[in-house]
């Protein structure tokens, strides 16, 4: 099935430079690190994706950075060309001209200043690469930094889990996707633990602690974080399914339905978890248990060239209860495949 997907799901040429096929790359990536025999096609899969995308690549937004990880990749593995150096290096320029919270937290937005926790991961592994490729602990602490930043406005203390946004003006800025007034309350967020906001958060959280030394300063914040998230996932999942739902902590209310991205998102930090030494046995049984669910009622295709996963919730912006009800599961999204193959490859290659 992974050979299937890199052969398949997004051929070199039709590759995007953004975030949707960044996290299927990314799962090509970790099945390349799990699986050495698959290891020198996936190098040339990356090499010839990035070399076609360098000349487009920007880091004017969290969401374009997160492609941006394949050139710090391709520098880790000898097979950097003038081309993706140049592209590295003006993503990272623009990267830290992105604007941000006095806590130096990344703005999703690039009129207005506004913290989604999506934002989290395309910045991960961005960051995280570099820090493989260069050894430079700058990145690691840069990691860390967005994280607490992005803590202070979106984490929730008592269920550690996550608000999907935030912003700093008591009046969003405006798009044609999110719920107008999503933020009209004394915090300035919105009132919802979003599903895959949520899988963001988790995945990030279970990568950064993988690598982050455990003499780091805030490493026990960030591991109490982590932590405390997985606990009240652990007991949202569904049991019957073993999915978890589009707005976790309201499982089983009319009109939330369960969900696939973040179920893959949310076992796959589990997974990782339990092989870091962070977790106990039950949450190994749990991300099974979303795998399992996964294959059972969301893939298509299983075992062929054009696996699918649906129950996906569409791309989604901000807003309350029946905004999130109201979205649309589809199927076919690169980043969901991501997530897939990604859980699937730490329960299998790890």
């Amino acid at each position: 099935m992974f050979e299937a997907a890199i052969r398949y799901d997004v051929p070199p040429e039709a590759f995007v430079y953004n975030w949707r096929d960044a996290v299927l790359l990314k799962s090509f990536v970790e099945i390349g690190r799990s699986d050495p025999s698959r290891l020198a096609q996936i190098d040339d899969y990356v090499f010839s994706v990035m070399e076609r995308v360098a000349p487009k690549a920007h880091g004017v937004h969290p969401n374009g950075i997160a492609s941006a990880f394949g050139f710090a990749y391709l520098k880790g593995a000898g097979r950097a060309t003038p081309s993706t150096d140049a592209a590295l290096d003006r993503v990272l320029g623009q990267y830290h001209a992105i604007r941000r919270t006095p806590e130096g937290g990344c703005s999703h937005r690039t009129t207005g200043t506004e913290l989604w926790d999506d934002t989290l991961y395309m910045l991960e592994i961005f960051l995280l690469e570099n820090y493989r490729a260069s050894g430079d602990v700058r990145y690691l602490d840069e990691c860390v930094k967005e994280v607490l930043a992005h803590a202070v406005h979106l984490r929730d203390s008592g269920t550690g889990l996550w608000y999907h946004a935030w912003a700093e003006s008591a009046v969003a800025t405006g798009d044609t996707c999110s719920q107008p007034g999503w933020n009209v309350n004394h915090l300035q967020r919105n009132s919802e633990f979003w599903g895959r906001g949520n899988g963001w958060v988790a995945m990030t959280l279970a990568d950064l602690l993988s690598v982050l030394p455990k003499d780091h300063p805030e490493y026990p914040v960030i591991e109490d974080m982590y932590r405390s998230m997985m606990g009240s996932l652990l007991n949202l999942q569904d049991r019957k399914t073993g999915l978890w739902y589009q707005l976790p902590a309201r499982a089983g209310e009319t009109g939330n339905f369960l969900e696939a991205s973040c179920t893959a998102m949310f076992g796959y930090a589990m997974a990782k978890g339990f092989h870091s030494g962070l977790l106990q046995r039950k949450y190994w049984r749990s991300s099974k248990r979303a795998l399992r669910g996964l294959d059972r009622y969301c893939l298509k295709n299983a075992g062929t060239e054009d696996i699918v996963l649906e129950w996906v919730c569409e791309g989604t912006c901000v807003g309350d209860r029946d905004y999130y009800f109201a979205r649309r599961r589809i199927g076919g999204e690169t980043y969901a495949t991501g997530a897939y193959l990604l859980l699937a490859n730490e329960i299998f290659n790890n």
